[in-house]
């Protein structure tokens, strides 16, 4: 199905940096040849995106973070039309993500609390120097105004796996942050190929159509793939990103990768999954 296969894993770090919780990018392509980068700031990181989905061909661009939210958030926030697209604009709107990484995503993630509950909920995480009346650090108690997790979420808590919540935005593993940053990023990118790059599964739970010079935007998550064998003291991010990128090309050199895009999903929760919530590449059963 696809020529490159690049895996990100993003950051939401406020300043430059490399290694360990910085941003790491495996390409990997058809033939087999592997790259690994590893730019210092998410600016560096969209431009060398930018790079590899122009060289040609059809990409898999697979993305560590939360690429929805869960059903009803658009609502909450008040927002009209198609609700991934209207919370994802809105998303690219508030956000501002400079050159050297500083960014408001904290003051963003306030926002939204204040639009959908006028409280501290949903979005929670945040070092004691950036709380506000709607915006603390530790979870608060009681049920949100929305539902904590997504339904692909439950899918893997009910198999003894344990995702973190889009909401949260601090904490070893914690995702909401990379998400608040990452969605406006894949937004400019849906932008710049407009007409040739498909976020899935917001067109639909099916194989999407890939032709020359396409992309296929996806989640994953890392952390369900077993890491390779390697030396001690490389980056796990770094492992991660190339376990993800191996396992895919792999699938697809043996036509297996196909039925990861139409996963078994209840007819009740078809909709909300297309229309709002995402799916994690990989989670079919």
């Amino acid at each position: 199905m696809f020529d490159r296969f690049v895996v990100v894993d993003w950051s939401a770090n406020s300043t430059p940096k490399r290694g360990r919780d910085s941003v790491w990018i495996a390409t990997r392509d058809a033939d087999g040849g592997l790259t690994l980068e590893n730019p210092s700031t998410r600016r560096d990181a969209e431009r060398m995106l930018v790079d590899h989905l122009r060289s040609g061909g059809a990409t898999l661009l697979s993305v560590d973070f939360s690429l929805g939210y869960p059903a009803g958030t658009a609502d909450a926030l008040g927002l009209d039309g198609p609700p991934w697209s209207a919370t994802a604009a809105l998303l690219e709107e508030m956000t501002v993500d400079g050159a050297n990484n500083a960014n408001n995503r904290f003051e963003v993630a306030s926002a939204l609390n204040e639009r959908i509950s006028g409280s501290a909920s949903p979005f929670w995480g945040c070092p004691p120097s950036r709380r506000t009346p709607t915006l603390v650090s530790t979870k608060p108690v009681g049920p949100g105004p929305v539902a904590e997790w997504r339904t692909v979420e439950c899918r893997l808590r009910n198999q003894g796996r344990r995702p973190f919540s889009s909401w949260q935005l601090l904490g070893a593993g914690a995702v909401g942050s990379q998400s608040l940053l990452g969605i406006p990023m894949i937004t400019r990118l849906a932008g710049t190929f407009a007409g040739h790059l498909e976020v899935w599964p917001f067109n639909g739970l099916h194989v999407p159509d890939v032709g020359a010079g396409s992309v296929v935007v996806a989640e994953v998550w890392p952390s369900m793939r077993p890491l390779p064998a390697t030396e001690a003291g490389d980056v796990r991010d770094a492992q991660q990103v190339v376990a993800v990128a191996e396992w895919l090309a792999g699938l697809d050199a043996t036509d297996s990768l196909a039925e990861l895009f139409t996963p078994i999903v209840p007819p009740d929760r078809r909709r909300t999954v297309i229309d709002e919530e995402g799916w994690i590449l990989g989670v079919v059963g």
